[in-house]
C-alpha cells in the first residue's frame, strides 16, 4: 500500500512540475514573439529567410488605413517620384513599370546582403520593373551616395522625409529589409520581410509584369 502511494505521489509531482515548465516555455515564447513584432531587429541574421506572406500588417490592408494621400520620394539621381495613395495600391505619376520598393538601412547586414540580388533583378527586368531603395534612416544625401557607391547599387535610392511618410502609408514596417511589389497600374501584388530568395522575387515579378 505504501509503495502504491509513493508511486502515485511521484507521478503527481512529475505532472505538476512538467506542466509548469511547459507553461513557462509557452509564456516565454509568446513574450519573445510579441517583442519581435514591436522592435526592429538591428542584429538580424544574414541567413534570415522569412515567408513572403509574413509582412505584418498586410500592405494591401494597411494602405486603406493610412490618412496619407500624397508622397514625394527624393531620389539620389535628382528626380522625384510623385506617389498617390488609393484604396488598393499606389499610383506613380508617369509610372509605366511595375515597382519594387525595398525598405532598408545602412546598419542592416541583411539589407546589404540582398543588394547583389536586387542588382541582378534590376538588370534582368530593366524594361518591366523599377526598383527603389527606401532608406529608413537619418542620413545625409552625401552619406547615402557613398553607401550606394560602396555597395555598387544599380537601382534608384530614395532619401529624405518622404521615405518615412511612405513607410507610414504602408502601415508601418516591423523589420528590415522589407519590400513591397506593385504592378504598373499601382495595384499591390506582394509584401516581404527579411531576405527573400532571388528566385521567389523573380517569380512574383513575372506575375506582376504580365
Amino acid at each position: 500500500m505504501t509503495l502504491k502511494r509513493a508511486i502515485i505521489t511521484s507521478l503527481c509531482i512529475f505532472a505538476f512540475f512538467g506542466c509548469g515548465d511547459e507553461n513557462k516555455q509557452k509564456k516565454e515564447q509568446n513574450t519573445s514573439e510579441q517583442t519581435q513584432g514591436k522592435i526592429l531587429d538591428k542584429n538580424a541574421s544574414k541567413d534570415e529567410n522569412l515567408s513572403k506572406d509574413s509582412l505584418t500588417p498586410k500592405m494591401s490592408e494597411s494602405v486603406q488605413d493610412s490618412e496619407i494621400k500624397e508622397i514625394n520620394l527624393k531620389l539620389l539621381s535628382g528626380a522625384t517620384m510623385q506617389i498617390t495613395k488609393r484604396s488598393n495600391g499606389f499610383d506613380v505619376k508617369d509610372g509605366k513599370k511595375a515597382t519594387l520598393y525595398v525598405f532598408f538601412a545602412t546598419w542592416c547586414p541583411p539589407c546589404k546582403a540582398e543588394i547583389p540580388h536586387l542588382n541582378n533583378l534590376s538588370e534582368k527586368f530593366k524594361n518591366e520593373l523599377d526598383i527603389v531603395g527606401v532608406l529608413l534612416e537619418d542620413k545625409s544625401e552625401d552619406e547615402v551616395k557613398d553607401f550606394a557607391q560602396k555597395y555598387k547599387i544599380k537601382y534608384e535610392v530614395a532619401v529624405g522625409e518622404g521615405n518615412f511618410l511612405f513607410e507610414k502609408a504602408m502601415g508601418g514596417i516591423k523589420g528590415l529589409p522589407a519590400s513591397a511589389l506593385f504592378k504598373a497600374n499601382g495595384d499591390y501584388v506582394q509584401g516581404y520581410i527579411g531576405l527573400v530568395p532571388e528566385e521567389m522575387l523573380e517569380n512574383d515579378i513575372n506575375r506582376a509584369t504580365k
